[in-house]
C-alpha cells in the first residue's frame, strides 16, 4: 500500500510538526504551502492521504477538497482545525473530507487517524471486488451513516469547547470535566484526583486515603485496569492524566462495565486537552488579576494615608456595603464586584490636589467642582483594565443621587447601578458619623434622621430602609 502523505498548510511550523510525527510512524511525508502546489504534487503519483488546513491564501482548504474529490474521489482527506473553529469541519465533511484533527496535535491522535484510513482503504479495496449493486448501496449507506456520526461528534466536541472556555475558576473546570465525562460515556463513575507535587500522591476529594501516583501516569500515559474481584461483576478502571504545561495536575478516574475503546478515550483526551488549555489561561488570568488588585489596593491605602481624618474610611465603607450585599442575597460574583468597587470607590482622589483634598474647612464652589471629578478620575484609572469593566461603572456612579441631581452624569433611580446605590449609602453614612477638622461626626441617631430626610432624593428608599433596619441597627 502506498505510504506517501501530503501535508498542506501555509504555516511552516505546522507542516514541520506533522511531518516529523508522520515520518516517525513509518510514512513518507511531503508538504505544500498552498492548494495550487498541492494539486501539482498530486499529479506525481498516488498518495495514502492528505492533511489540509482550511484557512489558507490563494485557495481555501474547502476549495482544495472539492478539487481533489473531483479528480480522485477515494483519496482520504483529513482537515486540520482549531478548537474554536470546529463548525468549519462540518462544511469540510460535506465537501468530502474523511475526518479532522484539532490543534494541538499528538502522535497518538495522528496514529489513530492513519490506522483508520488504512482500515477504510482495505475495506474499499475489498468492496471493489464486488460489483453487485446491493453491496454498492450498502457501502454508500454505511459511509452516509459515518458522516452523520462524525457530524454529531463534531457538534458534541464543539459544545464541550464552548462550555470549557466559558468557565473562569479551576474548581468550576474540574466540576465540568466530571460532568461532561459522564455525559460523553454514560453509565460510568468518574472522579478527579488532584496531585500533590511534593508527595507525588493523588489526593482523595472524598476524604479517603491518598495514593501514590504511578510512573506511567507521571509520563503522561493512560492506565487501564481490570478491577474485578471474585465476588463482583467485571469492572474496568481507566485513568487519564491531566497535563498542564508539561506536568501532571491530577487524574481523571473512569470506572465502567466495559473497556472504553479508542473512540471514547479520544473524546476524553479531547476534553482534558481543552480543559488544560483553559486552566493555563485561568491561572495566568488569576495571577495577573491578583497583582493588579494588589496594586490598586496599595493606591487606596496611600490615599487613606494622605488624609489622617479619613483613615480606614474605605475599609468601613466596604464592610457596610458587604453587609448589605449579604442581606440582599447577592451572588458571590456580585459580592466580589461590590468588594472591589467599595474598596476602591475613592481611588480617583489621587488626582485631587492636596490643597483641596486636605483643606481644614468647607470647600469653595470652585474647589467642590474639582472634588466632584474624582468619580470620573477613578473610573478612568480602572477603564484600561479589562477585568475591571463592572467595577469601573460602579465607581463612576457612586455619587449619583436617586432624584437625578448627583454627579458626574446626573442619572437617577434604577438607572444608577444597584451596587453604586449600595456604596452611596455606606459612603454617606460613614462620612456623616466620622469626625472632620471642621465638624464633629454625627451620632448614629442623627445620621439615621439624615438618611430618612434624604430618602427618595439622595438615597434609594428601599435600600435606605434595609440599611437602617439591618446594618445600622441589626
Amino acid at each position: 500500500m502506498n505510504n506517501k502523505v501530503l501535508i498542506v498548510d501555509d504555516d511552516p511550523g505546522i507542516r514541520e510538526t506533522i511531518s516529523q510525527m508522520i515520518e516517525g510512524l513509518g510514512y513518507a511525508p511531503e508538504t505544500a504551502s498552498d492548494g495550487f502546489d498541492a494539486l501539482s504534487m498530486l499529479e506525481s503519483g498516488p498518495y495514502f492521504c492528505v492533511f489540509t488546513d482550511i484557512m489558507m491564501p490563494k485557495m481555501t482548504g474547502l476549495e482544495l477538497i472539492k478539487r481533489i474529490k473531483a479528480r480522485e474521489i477515494s483519496l482520504p482527506i483529513i482537515v486540520i482545525t482549531g478548537y474554536a473553529s470546529l463548525e468549519i469541519a462540518i462544511d469540510a465533511m460535506k465537501c468530502g473530507a474523511s475526518d479532522f484533527i484539532a490543534k494541538p496535535f499528538k502522535v497518538s491522535q495522528i496514529q489513530l487517524l492513519l490506522n483508520k484510513v488504512k482500515r477504510e482503504k482495505l475495506l474499499i479495496e475489498e468492496n471493489r471486488k464486488y460489483s453487485d449493486t446491493i453491496e454498492l448501496h450498502r457501502l454508500i449507506d454505511n459511509l452516509a451513516g459515518q458522516l452523520d456520526d462524525k457530524n454529531r461528534e463534531i457538534t458534541s466536541l464543539q459544545a464541550i469547547s464552548e462550555r470549557i472556555i466559558s468557565l473562569r475558576g479551576i474548581r468550576d473546570l474540574v466540576s465540568a470535566i466530571i460532568d461532561v465525562s459522564k455525559q460523553l460515556l454514560e453509565d460510568v463513575d468518574v472522579q478527579f484526583f488532584p496531585l500533590n507535587r511534593k508527595t507525588l500522591k493523588l489526593m482523595n476529594p472524598s476524604g479517603g486515603e491518598d495514593r501514590l501516583i504511578s510512573s506511567e501516569l507521571l509520563e503522561g500515559k493512560i492506565v487501564r485496569r481490570d478491577t474485578a474481584s471474585e465476588n463482583s461483576h467485571r469492572r474496568f478502571e481507566t485513568i487519564f492524566p491531566l497535563i498542564i504545561e508539561g506536568q501532571v495536575f491530577g487524574t481523571l478516574d473512569v470506572h465502567s462495565n466495559t473497556m472504553l475503546g479508542e473512540e471514547k478515550e479520544h473524546k476524553i483526551l479531547y476534553l482534558l486537552n481543552r480543559s488544560a488549555e483553559r486552566m493555563e489561561n485561568v491561572a495566568l488570568y488569576e495571577g495577573l488579576y491578583e497583582n493588579m488588585l494588589s496594586t490598586l489596593n496599595s493606591m487606596a491605602k496611600i490615599l487613606d494615608a494622605r488624609d489622617p481624618h479619613t483613615s480606614q474610611h474605605s475599609t468601613r465603607v466596604t464592610n457596610f456595603s458587604l453587609a448589605m450585599g449579604n442581606i440582599l442575597k447577592l451572588t458571590e460574583d456580585e459580592k466580589d464586584v461590590l468588594y472591589i468597587a467599595a474598596s476602591l470607590h475613592d481611588i480617583g482622589k489621587v488626582g485631587i490636589p492636596d490643597s483641596i483634598l486636605l483643606k481644614n474647612g468647607r470647600l469653595t464652589d470652585d474647589e467642590f467642582r474639582v472634588i466632584k471629578r474624582h468619580p470620573d478620575i477613578g473610573a478612568d484609572i480602572l477603564k484600561p483594565l479589562p477585568p475591571m469593566v463592572r467595577e469601573t461603572d460602579i465607581i463612576r456612579y457612586h455619587h449619583e443621587r436617586y432624584d437625578g441631581k448627583g454627579y458626574p452624569s446626573g442619572i437617577g433611580g434604577q438607572e444608577i447601578p444597584l451596587l453604586s446605590r449600595i456604596i452611596t449609602l455606606a459612603d454617606s453614612y460613614d462620612a456623616m458619623t466620622s469626625d472632620r477638622p471642621y465638624r464633629d461626626g454625627l451620632s448614629v441617631d442623627k445620621a439615621i434622621e439624615e438618611i430618612l430626610r434624604c430618602t427618595g432624593s439622595q438615597f434609594d428608599p428601599e435600600l435606605a430602609e434595609i440599611f437602617i433596619r439591618n446594618v445600622i441597627k441589626p
